[in-house]
């Protein structure tokens, strides 16, 4: 402001050659507010401006590096004591001549300074003011300065209230809209200054006003731009509390090494409450792997901070054992954000079980529940795999039920199907549970045998199928006696790969069969 003009050239003056600092200047000119280096620079540069040069091409105020500034030591004492009782006096400078004093009040061009007399007409002004204001001095002197008022602060009468109040506390400070000559309104900050003669009479007032429309308006766009970031962080937040997804932000927490030791919960919404049955007040704040272990035994620890140190995003379908989650399966999606992760986590149970009801029946019989053709080569690979890895042999029994065809012609589908099941429970009753038994057509069985060394081993299961098989089958009160034919083939002794292996023991089942006989049914017997 102007008025800190005046206050620093007479603190300055007042110092005599010596170097005024910048807290001094805080203390005195702008009285304990804030000031910049900037700022301060400013008013230093006009004041050298209004006062020119010394006959010796000297600046009258020097800068004293690292300590501030100060009149020039070589002006004479009597020039200083000039000076300063020039601006201690009163605005009239009377040291100072009036051209000088103009000079220092029209070089100030970013600031309307005017007086105004007792009743608030205008006195004096200068150029920052019909820079400001539109006006020339021809065009507003006598003129009462609520002429720059907008109409509704002179319908409140704020034109007279400001004078009353700088009269009454010296001084006083606001900002409001001003006008142009043009109307166009302008924000504006200023400061009304009462003036009194030596007998403390109220002489007049003088008025510094400051265009701040720019940032005024930049303040403006901010607020607006703090406001769309609100309005858009509200749509998120209730966007994420809405969602079924669980959503949560976690930043890292680090060692002294710098290593990611684990992640602290810092935004959560309520999907996530549900999801781990843990309240908010405990998880916000509170350390991921403290309240949810499962996250380093599932390795998804390992993958978030894998997330943070390379930027890569994470997506993976994850089972969970944990009786802190309630979801057996979850959908994990974090991202990098800052120094940590944002996490989605999707309950992905019901889809996927649903794919293992789904996988289930396209691998296995619906009628059995063994495992079907789908599945034959593969389990015979990985047997052969396992084998060739660890060494030992693989025995694959292909089995026919003899004659079944008459059992669904002579007794219906239902008969034969029970039948069929009965059969299957029998196989699974005398193998192995590594075995495996599978279901390839109607009536045909095969069973895998892996790590089966011995012939005599071999022989024994052998024996033992077809026993199973050929017990009485009580059905729908009938009593059924099946038989079967087997056929085995060894690998690597008979073949030393799948199809060889299947077309090796279909041959030999052929040759154990014999003429089959029809499955004859009898009355089940009464207990």
């Amino acid at each position: 402001m102007p008025t800190e003009q005046f206050r620093a050239l007479e603190l300055i003056v007042r110092a005599a050659g010596e170097a005024v600092s910048k807290e001094q200047f805080r203390v005195k000119v702008w009285q304990d507010r804030f000031v910049d280096g900037e700022n301060l620079a400013e008013v230093i540069s006009q004041l050298r401006r209004a006062l020119g040069r010394q006959s010796n091409d000297r600046e009258y105020i020097e800068t004293v590096p690292r300590k501030g500034y100060r009149l020039d030591p070589q002006v004479s004492h009597s020039e200083v004591n000039s000076t300063q009782n020039a601006f201690v006096s009163s605005s009239h400078a009377k040291g100072m001549d009036e051209e000088h004093y103009r000079i220092l009040v029209d070089s100030i061009e970013d600031y309307a300074i005017y007086m105004l007399d007792c009743g608030g007409r205008v006195c004096s002004w200068n150029l920052g003011a019909e820079r400001n204001k539109g006006y020339t001095a021809d065009e507003v002197i006598g003129q009462h300065y609520s002429m720059f008022f907008v109409a509704d602060d002179i319908e409140n009468r704020l034109p007279e209230k400001q004078l009353k109040a700088a009269s009454q506390g010296g001084h006083h400070v606001g900002e409001g809209w001003r006008l142009r000559k043009n109307g166009e309104r302008f924000w504006a900050t200023f400061v009304v200054t009462a003036m009194r003669d030596s007998k403390r009479k109220l002489i007049g007032f003088a008025k510094v006003v400051r265009d701040i429309s720019a940032r005024k308006r930049q303040e403006e766009e901010v607020l607006q731009m703090e406001a769309l970031v609100r309005r858009d962080r509200d749509r998120v937040t209730a966007a994420m509390e809405s969602s079924i997804d669980a959503f949560y932000i976690c930043e890292a927490v680090r060692a002294e090494s710098g290593e990611i030791e684990d992640f602290i919960f810092t935004y959560l919404n309520s999907s996530l409450e549900k999801m781990v049955a843990i309240t908010r007040d405990v998880l916000l704040n509170g350390k991921l792997c403290e309240l949810l272990p499962i996250v380093r035994t599932t390795g998804l620890f390992d993958a978030y901070k894998r997330v943070v140190e390379t930027g890569e995003p994470f997506v993976a379908e994850v089972p969970i054992h944990a009786e802190s989650v309630l979801s057996e399966w979850i959908r994990v999606q974090a991202v990098r954000l800052e120094d940590g992760v944002a996490i989605t986590a999707s309950d992905v149970t019901e889809r996927k079980l649903n794919e293992e009801r789904l996988l289930h029946l396209a691998q296995h019989d619906p009628l059995t529940g063994l495992s079907n053709r789908t599945l034959l080569n593969d389990r015979i690979s990985q047997a052969i795999e396992r084998v060739k890895r660890f060494g030992g042999k693989i025995s694959v029994c292909m089995i026919d039920l003899d004659s079944f065809k008459p059992v669904n012609d002579e007794h219906g589908h239902q008969v034969g199907d029970q039948v069929l099941m009965q059969t299957a429970q029998r196989l699974l009753s005398a193998v192995r549970a590594t075995d495996s038994v599978i279901r390839v057509g109607g009536d045909e069985f095969v069973v895998v045998l892996p790590d089966n060394e011995a012939q005599s081993g071999i022989r024994q299961v052998s024996k033992k199928i077809l026993a199973a098989i050929s017990k009485p089958m009580v059905i729908e009160g009938q009593t059924f006696r099946v038989k079967c034919s087997l056929g085995i083939a060894i690998y690597p002794d008979d073949a030393t790969e799948v199809q060889g292996l299947l077309s090796f023991a279909d041959q030999a089942m052929y040759k154990m069969k014999t003429a089959s006989k029809d499955l004859r049914p009898k009355q089940a017997q009464s207990s």
